[in-house]
């Protein structure tokens, strides 16, 4: 071999190793991923399947799914593969399941899929382009039925997460009760059950309610129809002091239990303390 041929081989040999080094699948492994959590995980993909490529020789997709990794790793989100770009290597059973998978892709990466669910997102993308590219091919089923099911999965789980949880009907608050004690046989509201009623009234005034009901109550001593008509008193003296106090007196209702509901139960004809009194429900 003459000087001037080694000089050519050797020229050859650098501009061939110049020239791999420089193919996308041989630099993926020095990209740093700056995009979003989607960008990321669909770079990580993207890579794996380079690579997976690469050993099988097949480089050609192996510097396809790298150049949309380093796209994806510099935040430049690809869109996912177009079936007409393959269609003439697609036999007619492929095409319109992976027309339908696209487009169902496209409708969940498009409604917030991307940052709903980043990396199942991810997955579906990546897995649709190798089901797409293995279809094309045709050469290996099990790996078309590997990324066509992985494709499946990560798609359902994508559109799960989109599905809007309703928003939780607000339990209703709670009443808020307070207790108004009176003197034997009496409907005058006493100075401590004055300020039992300011308290109520202050609630009132600072805060929204629907309507307040003021129940009136008695002990057991005294006849029934007595016991009715001086509950009502009670309920009725009460709901004019919240009056007075500035809460709207269209808001405030008031019944009559009598003897019926005793705070403290007791025997007919007992005078207990407890059981003279009206009750001031707050409702929200």
């Amino acid at each position: 071999m003459t000087s001037m041929m080694k000089f050519v081989v050797v020229i050859s040999a650098a501009v061939a190793l110049t020239a791999c080094a420089s193919r996308p699948m041989n630099q993926i492994a020095n990209v740093q991923p700056r995009g979003n959590d989607f960008d990321n995980a669909l770079a990580q993909d993207y890579t794996a399947l380079s690579q997976a490529e690469k050993a099988q020789g097949d480089h050609r997709d192996a510097d396809t799914y790298a150049q949309r990794a380093i796209a994806a790793a510099e935040g430049q989100s690809p869109t996912p593969d177009q079936v007409e770009l393959r269609q003439p290597y697609l036999k007619g059973k492929y095409v319109s399941e992976l027309s339908e998978a696209r487009q169902r892709l496209v409708s969940a990466l498009d409604q917030t899929g991307r940052t709903k669910a980043s990396k199942d997102a991810a997955r579906a993308q990546s897995s649709y382009d190798c089901w797409l590219e293995q279809a094309s091919e045709d050469l290996q089923p099990e790996d078309i039925n590997a990324c066509k099911q992985a494709f499946m999965d990560a798609i359902a789980r994508v559109e799960a997460a989109l599905v809007e949880e309703p928003e939780p009907v607000p339990a209703a608050a709670p009443p808020e009760n307070y207790l108004v004690f009176f003197d034997f046989d009496q409907a005058d509201v006493t100075p401590e059950g004055m300020s039992i009623v300011e308290s109520a009234a202050a609630d009132a005034n600072e805060t929204p309610f629907k309507r307040i009901i003021a129940f009136g109550h008695t002990d057991t001593s005294g006849t029934d129809r007595h016991n009715m008509d001086l509950s009502q008193r009670r309920a009725e003296a009460v709901k004019s002091a919240l009056s007075e106090l500035g809460v709207q007196a269209d808001t405030i209702e008031t019944e009559a239990l009598g003897e019926t509901q005793p705070l403290v139960p007791t025997g007919d004809g007992v005078r207990e303390p407890q059981n003279r009194r009206v009750e001031i429900v707050i409702e929200r």
